[in-house]
């Protein structure tokens, strides 16, 4: 029988930053986990801050851009190795700033029906599938 372990759970906020049709995406450095992959900006949230708070730092700490937290679009819950990833993804209106690769090699504006085209890490896919459904509804 396998022994139960406790598990580390690490709750993670993530900016679903939007322009109109497009979103920015940044691409981590190669040797992070999913090294050169493409993600949502973001990260780990601080004891007693909200994932709202945590967003709007994480943007700014990463991209260097200001945004506005509309809404929660969606959580999901990921297993690596012997941690929980809770990500909480929000939906986000882009305020201001010029985004600059500041914790990562290289950051874009691309239109939603591209960021199929690009690897993000496997948590990200239900994500990206909802954001291409929702804006193919829109127009």
């Amino acid at each position: 029988m396998k022994k139960n372990k406790r598990m580390t759970v690490i709750p993670c906020g993530s900016a679903l930053i939007r322009r109109g049709r497009e979103f920015l995406i940044s691409q981590r450095k190669d040797d992070d986990t999913f090294g050169s992959f493409w993600e949502f900006p973001g990260g780990k949230k601080n004891p007693g801050e909200s994932f709202k708070d945590c967003v709007i730092r994480e943007t700014r700490e990463e991209v260097g851009v200001e945004v506005s937290v509309e809404r929660k679009f969606m959580e999901i819950r990921k297993e690596y190795n012997t941690k929980i990833f809770w990500l909480n993804f929000y939906l986000c209106a882009y305020v201001t700033g010029d985004p600059q690769p500041i914790e990562c090699q290289k950051v874009l504006w691309i239109d939603v029906a591209d960021l199929k085209n690009f690897r993000f890490p496997p948590a990200n896919e239900k994500v990206i599938e909802l954001l291409v459904k929702d804006y193919d509804i829109r127009d």
